[in-house]
């Protein structure tokens, strides 16, 4: 029986075209993790967005600046993970093809060394410090350890505007920034209504064009190692091509609200487009894990003296998404 306090684990098998590190150090927290506190964090308030939608959202905050992530060791061990893997990075396609110049999804799939970073309980802990709410290591592999590399083409955005379709994710510098010329990351002043509209572009499809330099703010990375924690779903971003042709890594591991019954706006019917090995089955663990855990809650919260048309509306409401999930997959085949 899996506990919904906690990540749902790995499946016990990964794609085929995934291949496994043969070699790579261990991850240990005591020697690869330099945890530190953000200065300043910024609100969904600070953004724009109304109170009435800020209530629905798992926390107010919006996203960080820079803050030290990894150790010297931490950094020099993920950089020669993220080089090993570059040879086995996605194919562009789906949400790539428009969006990301090169990137792995599912790298927790490759490397074991990412993965235990991506499940380490101290980084959970310290990003849930900062964001108002308990994390946990995303329940979709493909998102919950990505690698983003710069593109072939510098003419190319890294990423392009977008917002992210899991609830909360950092960005974290591999290399090191300060040889890079170009490549910032960028954060729309506004909600992403505002910036979806300015583009002309709907749901988490990227947009290449230029916003108001006033509404744009950059985030700066001191060096590699320090990451931002961002609430990727009501954030707009991108990431600035780059001037001239470089090493840019970034990891971005994802996550989502626990217990398993909370607010979580992990966008999977966007996701169940993209064409990632595996990620529709692992999309389907995710949605029948939170309803599993809304279906538990329910369970503890039936009374007996509670009006059939109420327990009716609270039924539907435990497997809505589910529901909606499952007819998204059903299109497919249409």
């Amino acid at each position: 029986m899996f506990l919904f306090d906690r990540p749902l684990p790995f499946p016990n098998t990964h794609p085929s075209t995934y291949l496994p590190l043969s070699k790579e150090p261990v991850f240990d927290a005591s020697k690869h993790l330099a945890l530190e506190m953000p200065s300043h964090c910024m609100s969904l308030a600070d953004l724009g967005y109304p109170p009435e939608e800020i209530n629905r959202c798992a926390s107010p905050f919006a996203y960080s600046d820079a803050f030290r992530i990894l150790s010297n060791e931490g950094v020099a061990a993920m950089e020669v993970v993220c080089q090993e893997i570059y040879g086995n990075r996605n194919e562009s396609a789906g949400t790539g093809a428009n969006r990301l110049g090169s990137y792995a999804r599912g790298a927790g799939y490759r490397s074991r060394f990412i993965r235990d970073f991506c499940d380490s309980q101290a980084v959970a802990e310290h990003l849930s410090k900062i964001a108002g709410v308990t994390l946990g290591r995303h329940s979709v592999p493909a998102v919950a350890c990505g690698i983003n590399y710069a593109p072939d083409d510098i003419n190319r955005a890294v990423d392009t505007w977008h917002v992210d379709s899991v609830n909360f994710d950092v960005v974290m510098m591999v290399t090191d920034p300060r040889d890079l010329k170009g490549g910032e990351f960028q954060v729309f002043k506004g909600t992403r209504q505002e910036g979806q509209e300015l583009l002309g572009i709907i749901g988490e499809e990227g947009g290449d064009a230029t916003l108001p330099e006033a509404r744009i703010s950059s985030i700066p990375f001191p060096e590699a190692g320090y990451g931002f924690l961002q609430q990727g779903t009501h954030i707009f971003h991108r990431a600035c091509r780059l001037l001239e042709k470089a090493k840019r890594i970034t990891l971005i591991p994802s996550y989502e609200v626990l217990p398993a019954h909370d607010t979580d706006s992990t966008n999977a019917i966007n996701m169940a487009d993209w064409t990632d090995p595996g990620i529709s089955a692992e999309l389907a663990r995710h949605e029948v894990w939170r309803a599993s855990a809304r279906l538990e809650q329910l369970l503890s919260d039936i009374n007996l003296n509670d009006e059939p048309r109420a327990l009716g509306s609270s039924i539907r409401k435990a497997v809505s998404q589910l529901n909606q999930f499952a007819d998204k997959l059903e299109s497919h085949s249409q």
